[in-house]
């Protein structure tokens, strides 16, 4: 039996350097660059306000946490399964180490929107902040990986999950 024409035809979404101006559409990228100055008799540097938190809505409130993947590593393609949102707050994802992952996102509309699918590789020293209602696919990362994530806390789940109804996968460069 042959399968419908949507599941069997495969879309390949090409992973993009990740830079404030091309995320701008998503969210923030967290990096060295705002404000900055010395700090510790000069033995340091402090960047103030690199990202912006929208967490409160509803009673929610920050909570920091690390997820550990053992994702085998390598420049396999990344299948893509579903693509979640948060209507109540923001999602900040921050690689630790020398680890890397991806970021890809579908729009900010009522589903995700397929078409318009985009992806970063956010590498080591950066990460980002999703604004609320920003459907992204959960994490992936590029080999084994510790990332801190901060994010919305609350009694109530803010968690909207949608199924692909295509197939698509993402190839690093």
């Amino acid at each position: 039996m042959c399968a419908p024409e949507s599941q069997s035809m495969l879309r390949v979404i090409q992973a993009q350097a990740l830079t404030r101006e091309a995320f701008a559409a998503y969210g923030e990228l967290i990096a060295p660059g705002r404000s900055e100055r010395d700090i510790n008799f000069g033995t340091a540097r402090r960047y103030d306000d690199v990202a912006s938190l929208d967490v409160e809505e509803a009673g929610g409130r920050a909570c920091v946490a690390i997820f550990h993947t053992e994702t085998a590593a390598g420049q396999a393609a990344y299948p893509l399964r579903a693509f979640e949102r948060h209507r109540l707050g923001s999602q900040s994802f921050i690689p630790m180490g020398a680890a890397r992952c991806l970021a890809v996102l579908a729009g900010d509309g009522e589903r995700p929107d397929e078409s318009a699918i985009a992806a970063f590789v956010i590498e080591p020293g950066q990460g980002v902040t999703l604004r609320r209602g920003v459907w992204h696919h959960p994490l992936i990362t590029i080999g084994p990986a510790d990332v801190l994530v901060i994010e919305r806390a609350a009694s109530e789940v803010d968690c909207e999950v949608v199924m692909l109804s295509s197939r698509i996968e993402v190839q690093l460069a």
